[in-house]
């Protein structure tokens, strides 16, 4: 393990309370990391309670991570080759971790193989978070991309693998509930959007996928792709029940679609919900779109940004806002990818990553004019999974799947307050783009949901990865029937 503690901003303003935070940058206190924590192959980060400590999925197993002092991050535990010892084991493709309390679940592998793999999640005590203990293990027929922990309930994204690759029998696609505090791990539950209208199944896989799911106040909220946002009560975990759904689409928008028009659709913006989450009180949702641009098509369809719902009335959703995502010398998948990824509320606050694009702070006290108040980024090293509060208003962390000389892959710590980072890189830099720094501050303002912008693009680099050799459910694409456009921007797995 190598740690490094980097420029910090001023002590005085990282220790405001959360009310008076939002002060003005000055060049006394540019905006950079506290700390980083290598952790190779880091993917999902998630903060435990006390907010002393990191849990991090690192593919191939789990870290925990002291971050009580956010100048000296630490890791505490590292594990890989998880259940080994099972016929298919290890447990591979690990790309999200879940903590409620003393409870640590581990999922994967995230996303669908031919290969017979261990499929499941694995159940942690982390009381002494160094030094977890495996209190049981569900194997699943089903890979698992994301999951959530709520109550004593794992909502575990099932992705069957025999359902995505033959054409012929239509992925039901559940959230697959499991009881995590006997002592057996049980199944306690299930719900498809299929369950309230079978007309999805006409819809291919990719579009209408349940990527992530969040939990909170007993309502479930799935991030369903072109299918939309879907909100389920899940007081009683054994009978979910629908409440509502939005988003850019119809299920008869789509089902007038060829199968081509659809995965391009999923492709491209709008749509794409990615991820999701709600403040404190669930008045206000913000829903993420990944998506890339395929050339061929007439629109520009990427980097996908942030909207902000009104959900105060779950009945009557009002888009109030979009947050755009950075600018980008080439937003087709095998290009630089700024579109948005995982983010957290706290507060008035929205902690957002995007990818090459860095992490973003933003006000979202009044959520129809959301104030941008800090953005690192460090495109040439640093590819940002998710950004997650601390709860303390003094820091946050964010999790980079790629490092490079100064920064490795990992764990950073940022502080918790409004600057400007010194000396910014340019996203869009190249020989064909020469955008500023300034100027790419500007392109990637927030805009009203009435409102629209063309992203900037160019000739850029390739990265295209996410999660290793893909992101999000790009295999799905594949097998549903892709347009040749689209399929050769794909990267298959296995």
């Amino acid at each position: 393990m190598r740690r490094r503690d980097v420029l910090r901003g001023a002590a005085g303003a990282a220790a405001l309370p959360f009310a008076s935070r939002i002060t003005a940058a000055t060049n006394q206190d540019a905006y950079a990391p506290l700390g980083t924590v290598d952790l190779p192959g880091a993917k999902e980060v998630v903060v435990g309670d006390s907010g002393d400590t990191a849990y991090v999925a690192t593919t191939e197993g789990f870290a925990t991570v002291d971050v009580s002092d956010p100048e000296s991050p630490e890791t505490l535990f590292s594990a890989s080759s998880l259940l080994a010892d099972r016929e298919t084991g290890p447990m591979t493709g690990i790309y999200d971790v879940k903590v409620e309390g003393d409870t640590l679940a581990v999922v994967g592998p995230a996303n669908p193989s031919r290969k017979d793999r261990l499929r499941g999640m694995a159940v942690y005590d982390v009381s002494d978070p160094a030094a977890p203990e495996r209190t049981g293990f569900h194997e699943t027929a089903y890979a698992i991309h994301n999951a959530y922990l709520h109550d004593g309930i794992a909502y575990l994204t099932a992705l069957h693998p025999e359902q995505v690759y033959d054409r012929e029998t239509p992925a039901t696609n559940p959230v697959v509930l499991v009881d995590v505090t006997g002592d057996e791990l049980e199944e306690v539950g299930r719900w498809s959007l299929a369950d309230h209208d079978e007309g999805w199944l006409d819809v291919a896989y990719y579009p209408r996928s349940n990527h992530d799911v969040y939990v909170q106040d007993d309502v479930l909220y799935i991030a369903h792709w072109d299918a939309g946002t879907w909100l389920v009560d899940v007081s009683d975990p054994a009978n979910p029940e629908h409440i509502n759904h939005f988003g850019d689409y119809s299920l008869e928008d789509l089902r007038a679609l060829s199968p081509n028009e659809q995965i391009n659709e999923g492709t491209e913006k709008p749509g794409n919900s990615h991820y999701v989450a709600v403040n404190d009180d669930a008045t206000l949702l913000a829903s993420g779109a990944e998506s890339w641009d395929i050339p061929e098509t007439e629109e520009m369809g990427a980097p996908g940004g942030i909207d902000l719902w009104d959900i105060s009335d779950p009945q009557s959703p009002e888009k109030l806002a979009v947050i755009e995502g950075p600018p980008t010398p080439d937003p087709t998948r095998g290009g630089v990818w700024t579109t948005s990824h995982n983010f957290d509320f706290d507060g008035d606050r929205l902690y957002t990553s995007w990818y090459r694009g860095g992490v973003k702070v933003h006000d979202v006290s009044d959520p129809a004019n959301p104030e941008q108040l800090a953005w690192w980024r460090q495109p040439e090293e640093a590819m940002f999974w998710t950004a997650k509060s601390m709860g303390d208003g003094e820091a946050f962390v964010a999790s980079s799947m790629r490092g490079g000389e100064e920064y490795g892959p990992g764990l950073f710590t940022f502080p918790d307050r409004a600057g400007e980072q010194a000396d910014a890189p340019s996203l869009t830099t190249t020989e064909q783009a020469t955008t500023t720094a300034a100027e790419e501050t500007t392109a990637a303002t927030t805009t009203s949901a009435a409102t629209t912008t063309d992203s900037q693009s160019g000739d850029g680099g390739s990265d295209g990865e996410s999660g290793g050799s893909a992101t999000g459910f790009g295999v799905f694409a594949a097998v549903s029937g892709a347009s040749a456009a689209a399929l050769a921007a794909w990267r298959r797995l296995d």
